[in-house]
């Protein structure tokens, strides 16, 4: 058996706020979406994160990443790895310089926003603020990015590279996935509503969160990690679910699927996703009550593994799965949460899915006594 690895911490920065808020937002309050920034299509509805983070980065998803962090601020960061989960990283600004070339306008472009674009720089903004001195990688599969971080985190731990590894996960709002995810239709232009009958797409959000990873036992464990790929076609889903239901199987090896209480599921809120969710989590987690969080938080891309997880942790603490948010009329053949249901929580799972026909998933062990 694998060395147990425990989260010592977790935290979340949505458009509810932190974690505490994003949790009471799952079920209640202001309607999470919007019109989002100037740029965004009014038509398009978006979860927009309103706390004021500019202060803490030019980059708007390294400063996310940092106002989740904000409580783990003054960690001794000794030994300290971090895993950074995004697909968007520090494209914002880069699309503000674009656009103000072609409006004509004097756009400097220095060697720091340059190489604000390479890939491992979303780890070194991160490590550096918060004094890491373990690995620092950078983990982009797409919406799969955040659990597959979790994965890499628990890896590094059991080969001995670090003494903790910081896991986050950041996205921001930006052109290419707000006017591309439009572009395929995915996109609604009234509400996300996660395994409703009438979902009709889903909605871009942009947060972060985070989970710190140490060795041993603790009150929330990571049972498993696994992913596969159907690559049955570029951006939809395998029809029957298999690779979902594989990826579920492995992260629970040791486990009845009947033994799942609780699965916070991918559920973006468009027509094809729900409905091969909804067959996969019916055989992988026959009995477990479903959450979809998202149509509280929209789908928050690369950082959406680790929010989604982060919210699992603290439904298992509560012994309360969440409402799935927009959702008034569920689907036939799974057990969605519209409404909060107490439930005591042994064993939870998270599922993602990405582009490719990539699934990850990840498993919850809860030892407290919720």
């Amino acid at each position: 058996m694998p060395a147990p690895v425990h989260l010592a911490a977790t935290g979340c920065l949505t458009t509810f706020g932190d974690l505490e808020g994003t949790f009471a937002g799952l079920s209640e309050g202001a309607w999470p979406f919007g019109s989002g920034p100037g740029w965004a299509p009014g038509d398009l509805p978006v979860a927009q994160v309103h706390a004021d983070v500019g202060a803490l980065d030019r980059h708007r998803t390294f400063a996310l990443a940092k106002a989740a962090l904000l409580p783990l601020y003054g960690l001794d960061g000794t030994g300290l790895a971090v895993v950074f989960a995004t697909t968007t990283s520090a494209m914002l600004l880069g699309e503000d310089a674009i656009e103000q070339h072609v409006q004509g306008q004097p756009v400097e472009v220095g060697e720091d926003l340059l190489c604000s674009h390479l890939a491992h720089r979303g780890a070194e903004s991160v490590g550096d603020w918060i004094g890491a001195t373990g690995p620092r990688l950078v983990v982009s599969t797409a919406c799969t990015s955040g659990t597959v971080a979790f994965g890499i985190g628990a890896d590094l731990l059991r080969a001995g590279r670090c003494r903790r590894v910081l896991v986050v996960g950041a996205d921001a709002l930006c052109r290419t996935t707000v006017y591309g995810f439009r572009s395929l239709g995915a996109h609604t232009r009234t509400a996300c509503r996660p395994f409703d009958v009438d979902r009709d797409g889903m909605s871009i959000g942009e947060g972060a969160g985070f989970a710190l990873l140490e060795l041993g036992e603790g009150e929330t464990e990571l049972a498993g990690v696994a992913t596969r790929t159907d690559a049955h076609h570029l951006t939809a889903p395998e029809p029957g679910g298999e690779g979902l239901i594989r990826a579920i199987r492995a992260a629970t090896r040791g486990f009845e699927p009947g033994e799942i209480d609780h699965v916070n599921a991918h559920a973006t809120g468009t027509p094809t996703n729900d409905g091969v969710e909804a067959r996969a989590l019916a055989v992988a987690a026959p009995g477990a009550w479903i959450s979809a969080t998202k149509g509280a938080t929209g789908h928050t891309l690369g950082a959406a593994g680790v929010i989604e997880a982060v919210l699992l942790a603290e439904s298992m603490r509560r012994g309360i799965v969440p409402a799935s948010r927009g959702c008034q009329n569920p689907i036939e053949g799974v057990a969605v949460a519209n409404v909060p249901r107490a439930r005591v929580q042994r064993l939870g799972v998270s599922v993602n899915l990405a582009f490719g026909g990539h699934n990850a998933a990840l498993a919850l062990r809860f030892r407290g006594a919720a």
